[in-house]
């Protein structure tokens, strides 16, 4: 049971990592106002719990859409976080230039 804990916790801290370093490097692209599909957190059946919140947003009268994901140690805390987010709820999304498809939820 130590193992799987351990492996977990260890998912947990490459995605944090790995989040930490996107929003880092998008930190100079243009923002614009992303509008929230639907967001949930499913029980996970091996690996840490992630809260995937399902957004679109407007680039030159196009509407892109994205996923993000955020890691959770504790499934409570995921479900508590995508609560949050309700269907057509705006937030700040990063989109990066020339490749409108690609985009970093600034939170």
């Amino acid at each position: 049971m130590g193992g799987w804990f351990v492996d977990i916790f260890v998912e947990y801290l490459f995605r944090v990592i790995v989040r930490a370093t996107r929003l880092l490097l998008s930190r100079d692209w243009p923002v614009v106002m992303g509008t929230v599909l639907s967001a949930e957190c499913p029980h996970s059946s091996y690996g840490c719990t992630m809260a995937s919140i399902y957004y679109e947003y407007p680039i030159a009268g196009e509407k892109y859409g994205a996923v993000y994901g955020k890691p959770f140690i504790l499934h409570d805390s995921g479900v508590e976080y995508a609560a949050q987010f309700v269907k057509g709820v705006d937030f700040k999304v990063r989109v990066k230039p020339g490749d409108p498809s690609t985009s970093v939820p600034c939170n």
